[in-house]
């Protein structure tokens, strides 16, 4: 996703092209080996989530199979809301955590996934089991055990609070309940202290530098004062977000004070999303083999540690904060719910069905579905979209799952705003 992104928004052309062939050689391969579901993979990744297809294409056989993963999810809850701590099984993980426990970082993870789910499908029964978890996860007031692979579960830790905004955050929004946006703060502030806030001027990447825990792994190696900038790369993302949903909840309300109390306005949160990257960005190495990458931790900010590790959570952040967020946008009227690699604007229902622009790159097909009603027509600037008789790869026209009752979506972009009208009649 990340270099399919880099080959339309970089000002290099040969390194455009490089991203390109990347691309394609990377897509072709995984499909070769083992389908378009593959192409959904949060393999090595730490924030994208299923972004490609609707970026790439191949989106209705990329998502065939997908629903039962979320399914495994759901039947994995507890009755309460809640997702039980499971150590791994050798002998020192035993001194980690009780089996059984629950913790904000036992559920925070997967009710992100369900809500995000949620949002960008519609889905009912996700959105339910979702918001059981975040129920059960009110209970919590100190951000624990995302990391129980490792580190005590009880230690404070800053990946279960960017994990809990994340899904707070997409709670709001799909429902735009206050309550929601009020925990998603709640998680974003408790965040803040695992934050460098200050610097040495010969130690630049010092401020905005993240401490993953306070405590160790397996009581023996301590991380405080040894950044793990990946966590807090995690953390400032879902805090991106979160900062756009603050800005909009201000602007949709007739009087400018909020019904939830705020310390930070969205721009102080911008401003900590950025002091995050940034540190990110002066911890990776400039040149050599490992040009790019950046390390798993960092002794007195001058030692990178290994594992070194790909740059993504930096790139998605730094994306983000120049207006191009990787992230599926969705729109929704009612049971109307669109889903896009395209930015969705100005949804509006019509007498014959609904209507919307779609921004995305010039000269490219974003992909997308909806779900609410069959349509009989979709038009592009006025001209039909062919209706396929099979699921679109990443030719332009559209297909109706009468399945999962989706309608699918390839749309042309000559330029990078068109106009889209879906008819049900």
């Amino acid at each position: 996703s990340l270099l399919w992104m880099d080959s339309q928004l970089s000002t290099n052309a040969e390194g455009r092209a490089a991203s390109q062939a990347r691309v394609e050689f990377a897509a072709s391969k995984m499909m070769k080996e083992q389908g378009p579901s593959v192409l959904l993979s949060q393999n090595r990744c730490h924030i994208m989530q299923w972004e490609f297809p609707f970026l790439y294409g191949y989106l209705p056989e990329a998502l065939e199979n997908f629903d039962a993963q979320i399914r495994g999810i759901i039947q994995s809850q507890q009755t309460n809301g809640a997702w039980l701590i499971s150590l791994p099984n050798e002998p020192k993980a035993k001194e980690l955590g009780v089996n059984g426990d629950s913790v904000l970082g036992t559920c925070a993870f997967n009710a992100a996934a369900l809500m995000r789910y949620a949002r960008i499908t519609g889905d009912r029964e996700a959105q339910g089991a979702g918001e059981r978890a975040l129920d059960f996860m009110e209970s919590f007031r100190v951000p624990r055990g995302a990391q129980s692979w490792e580190c005590p579960v009880y230690e404070p830790d800053i990946l279960a609070a960017g994990y809990a905004v994340r899904a707070y955050d997409e709670a709001y929004r799909i429902t735009h309940n206050d309550r929601w946006l009020q925990d998603a703060v709640y998680w974003a502030e408790t965040g803040v202290p695992f934050m460098y806030l200050w610097s040495l001027p010969d130690k630049p990447m010092m401020l905005g530098g993240t401490l993953p825990v306070f405590g160790s792994t397996f009581y023996t190696h301590t991380w405080l004062a040894m950044p793990v900038q990946w966590n807090g790369l995690v953390y400032s993302y879902a805090v991106s977000h979160l900062a756009e949903d603050l800005k909009e909840h201000v602007l949709s309300k007739t009087n400018s004070v909020l019904p939830i109390q705020l310390e930070f306005t969205p721009e102080d949160w911008k401003r900590v999303v950025e002091l995050i990257t940034v540190s990110g960005e002066y911890q990776q190495f400039p040149d050599g083999e490992n040009a790019g990458s950046y390390p798993d931790s960092i002794s007195n900010f001058t030692v990178r540690n290994q594992p070194f590790l790909n740059p993504e959570d930096i790139l998605v952040n730094r994306l983000t904060l120049e207006g191009h967020d990787p992230d599926i946008k969705t729109a929704r009227i009612d049971h109307v719910v669109i889903s896009s690699g395209a930015t969705i604007d100005g949804l509006k229902e019509t007498a014959t069905g609904i209507k919307f622009s779609s921004r995305f790159f010039a000269g490219q097909n974003s992909h997308g579905f909806m779900t609410g009603f069959r349509p009989t027509q979709i038009l592009v600037n006025g001209k039909k979209l062919q209706e396929s008789g099979t699921p679109m790869k990443r030719e332009i026209g559209w297909w109706w799952d009468r399945v999962r009752r989706r309608a699918y979506f390839t749309v042309p972009h000559q330029s990078a705003e068109v106009k889209v009208e879906i008819k049900q009649q």
